[in-house]
């Protein structure tokens, strides 16, 4: 997948402005072959050359090669049969992942002394579960769900500690206020969150993205978080690997 490539390397190229503008267009796959490069800037109040220049740091020549291959990606994912849609959360999520963050997010794990896990609602679990099976291996872990708690624990961070905050949507208030106290006490933080530009990611040392969708009952969320387990175990799978040797281990 080319065009995923390219916006899994470059993405961290662009600015705010930029970045939301990428959202939008992201949004608008479905349509992006009949939109033209001067109603994209008119729908985000900018000018056309601000749309090339988003696209030249993505990697491509230009607006129009952008939306060729926009279009192209999704035809060949239509080519691939029936796909769920959790099977398209795995492909898009595989597709954001960069491996020379993964590497160095494990060895922040395996060097800290204290880990710290944020996360409410639907997100504590994934959290739950990373932080049960890093303790199996022995690591200083723990989750809360309690903003108090949370907020009171991230004050005792120091340099040589690590947080991690959980948040679908990137935009829960105890989740940023906890990850920032992290950080001004000197914490690293990695944010893990749904692919969009959202203030959790812009405030953490590094981060993470799952392709998410919303879905909302009587006001309440209830999305799943199958892209956001996948990146926990991945982060578990790949630490396992690198720091537990399994000739090693004892059954």
């Amino acid at each position: 997948m080319y065009f995923y490539e390219l916006l899994k390397q470059n993405r961290h190229l662009l600015n705010e402005t930029e970045a939301a503008i990428l959202e939008y267009l992201l949004e608008h796959s479905t349509t992006i072959k009949d939109l033209t490069i001067r109603e994209v800037a008119a729908q985000n109040y900018t000018a056309p050359n601000t749309i090339v220049r988003l696209c030249q740091k993505l990697g491509f020549s230009g607006y129009t090669e952008f939306r060729e291959g926009l279009f192209h990606t999704l035809q060949q994912q239509d080519s691939f049969g029936e796909v769920t849609s959790l099977d398209e959360q795995i492909i898009k999520t595989k597709q954001l992942i960069n491996p020379n963050v993964i590497e160095t997010l494990i060895t922040k794990i395996h060097e800290a002394d204290k880990i710290l896990f944020f996360a409410v609602g639907l997100s504590r679990f994934p959290a739950q579960e990373l932080n049960e099976r890093l303790k199996i291996l022995g690591k200083n872990s723990q989750t809360f769900v309690d903003p108090h708690v949370m907020k009171h624990n991230a004050r005792l961070l120091t340099d040589k500690d690590l947080a991690i905050a959980i948040s679908n949507s990137g935009t829960t208030d105890n989740i940023l206020s906890a990850a920032t106290i992290a950080s001004i006490s000197g914490a690293e933080t990695i944010s893990i969150t749904g692919f969009s530009t959202n203030p959790l990611s812009k405030i953490t040392t590094y981060q993470l993205y799952g392709y998410t969708s919303e879905l909302r009952v009587d006001g309440i969320d209830a999305a799943d978080r199958f892209s956001i387990h996948y990146l926990i175990n991945l982060l578990f799978t790949e630490y396992l690997k690198k720091y537990h040797s399994p000739s090693t281990s004892k059954i």
